[in-house]
């Protein structure tokens, strides 16, 4: 019979034990994995900036505004599995990108063809002029944001390209659209992290 009291006493301690372990954790939320970021550095261009390990890095990197404006820098391009059953473009990037040139002549404007001026951001210590453009062609859409500001011999911009297909022109149910918000919300967590040197 004492035996019998102890095996029911030990059952109601375990059983305490587990009411009060989920007690505990009944309010606990789940948390976002917050991917890991790599850092990579210019000592060419002086920049450091932090991108997931997963994009594509190209750093011979040209971009036309126009045929007489043709600007370097180094191209980080979103991993397919970003872009894959959606209508974004796995061409995607961000990039960031050097034009010479005297400070005062810099502005976001002159990284873009048709822009509108979209105002300055301060992030840190440094003022960047923002400029917006879009385009549309054979049932592609472009939107493209750049954010420049001047530094020693002339300006460096963060440029966002987002390249999507009009969704319309898939079949009902094979493609699903793309987290718009959430592109350009990852491209701006990048974005901020840029350091000049």
């Amino acid at each position: 019979m004492k035996n019998n009291l102890y095996v029911w006493v030990a059952l109601f301690v375990v059983a305490l034990g587990i009411f009060a372990l989920w007690w505990i954790n009944r309010n606990d939320t789940v948390v976002p994995v917050v991917p890991i970021l790599q850092t990579y550095s210019s000592t060419t261009m002086g920049f450091s900036i932090e991108v997931p390990p997963d994009f594509i890095i190209d750093e011979g990197h040209t971009y036309e505004a126009s045929p007489a404006n043709k600007i370097s820098g180094v191209k980080f391009t979103i991993p397919k599995n970003l872009s894959e059953g959606t209508n974004l473009s796995s061409n995607t990037y961000i990039s960031v990108e050097k034009k010479p040139g005297a400070i005062n002549s810099c502005s976001a404007e002159i990284y873009l063809d048709n822009s509108v001026s979209a105002g300055y951001v301060d992030v840190g210590s440094n003022r960047y002029s923002v400029a917006k453009s879009s385009g549309a062609g054979a049932g592609n859409r472009y939107d493209e944001t750049v954010y420049a500001t001047p530094i020693d011999g002339g300006c460096i911009a963060v440029r966002y390209f987002i390249h999507s297909t009009v969704l319309e022109n898939y079949p009902e149910g094979t493609v699903t659209k793309f987290d718009e918000i959430a592109v350009k919300n990852m491209f701006d967590s990048i974005r901020v992290s840029l350091v000049l040197k």
